[in-house]
């Protein structure tokens, strides 16, 4: 197998830049008013991850959303989750040498972050990429020389979903819950896929 694209060890920096707040001693009332959720209750159910289906993922993730890149607890093996949770591609990406990225809780699981997963794509292996995405449902569409598939879906409970970008001879694939910043995608691509 190749050794990783230079590129993908910049990923960090861009990754670096999304917001990761404290929210350790904050009252409901002060995560209300800072996160511009209508009711401290509302804010407090959006922290713990209890919010009505009706709350939007803006209204999630204005939260002040409690996750770290990196916490200690992912570098034990398996912890956490890959960037792919698609029954078909799991396999494949497990199987392949791959760049991890995690925007997790500091203290463990909590049902609320974010994983992403980079590996190298052959060009025999983007339209079998594109095909079982589509089957599971993803909307794709060309972007940056490449196409991105995704799919968000949705509880009482949680907003979950995946984001993969195929092209530039790399397979970028981000699995959600409850956290999706806008243009995370967007930004690991135009860094890592030149135009």
């Amino acid at each position: 197998m190749e050794p990783l694209a230079p590129g993908m060890r910049r990923i960090g920096a861009i990754l670096r830049r999304l917001p990761g707040a404290s929210i350790a001693n904050t009252t409901p009332e002060q995560l209300a008013k800072r996160s511009g959720a209508k009711t401290p209750e509302l804010a407090a159910s959006i922290l713990m991850g209890k919010a009505p289906k009706s709350v939007t993922l803006e209204d999630r993730t204005a939260a002040g959303v409690p996750v770290r890149i990196y916490p200690e607890w992912t570098a034990t093996p398996g912890q956490a989750t890959l960037g792919t949770q698609e029954a078909t591609l799991l396999p494949l990406l497990e199987s392949r040498e791959h760049l991890d990225c995690f925007w997790v809780a500091p203290g463990g699981g909590s049902g609320m972050g974010l994983s992403t997963s980079i590996s190298l794509a052959a060009s025999d292996e983007l339209a079998s990429l594109v095909s079982q995405l589509t089957a599971a449902g993803f909307g794709c569409t060309e972007q940056s020389g490449g196409t991105r598939c995704a799919v968000d879906r949705s509880d009482e409970y949680a907003l979950w979903g995946e984001t993969h970008f195929i092209g530039g001879g790399l397979w970028i694939a981000t699995f959600y819950v409850d956290f999706a910043p806008d243009g995370y995608t967007d930004d690991i691509v135009r860094t890592l896929v030149p135009a």
